[in-house]
């Protein structure tokens, strides 16, 4: 893996993607107020991921939601584990956390335990986030920003292909 930056844009064409995720960005804001979720961030965090570790890669996504999902469930066992049960309660999940690690490790369940997965539980567990924290408005968040952003993206890819097509 290489430390290289990606060549710079010119300031038109910076300035011009600037505006587009700003605009992306206001609606995804603006839906989710629609919807009163609240943890927004974990469908940026699900964009910044599908943007800059898979490069918008449409075969990714669903990868990255399943996993997103499921780190964050894995997240909320341990919360669930240790208010109601005490630390009985947070060995079997702590046990769950090694296995993924060692399925992540041996490319075991690639559509569940994957990168997304470890990056959404290591979030989702942090004390601060998981105190008051909806978790079911967590996972509607991910879910509204794999719709969102995924499908502006792929309205997008449909509308240049049809030019493409159009001017052939």
């Amino acid at each position: 893996m290489s430390d290289e930056a990606a060549p710079a844009m010119a300031g038109g064409m910076a300035a011009a993607v600037t505006g587009g995720v700003v605009l992306l960005i206001a609606g995804f804001i603006a839906l989710g107020l629609l919807f009163g979720l609240t943890p927004l961030y974990a469908g940026f965090l699900l964009l910044w991921y599908w943007g800059n570790v898979d490069m918008v890669e449409g075969k990714a996504l669903a990868p990255l939601l399943v996993g997103a999902c499921g780190g964050t469930a894995t997240a909320w066992l341990l919360q669930y584990g240790a208010v109601h049960s005490g630390l009985a309660g947070v060995a079997p999940v702590l046990g769950l956390i090694v296995a993924a690690i060692y399925c992540q490790l041996r490319g075991w369940l690639p559509l569940l335990i994957n990168r997304p997965y470890m990056l959404y539980l290591t979030v989702m567990a942090a004390p601060l986030l998981q105190a008051g924290e909806s978790f079911g408005h967590v996972m509607a968040a991910i879910a509204l920003a794999t719709l969102y952003f995924g499908g502006i993206v792929a309205a997008g890819r449909a509308i240049v292909a049809r030019r493409v097509a159009a001017a052939a």
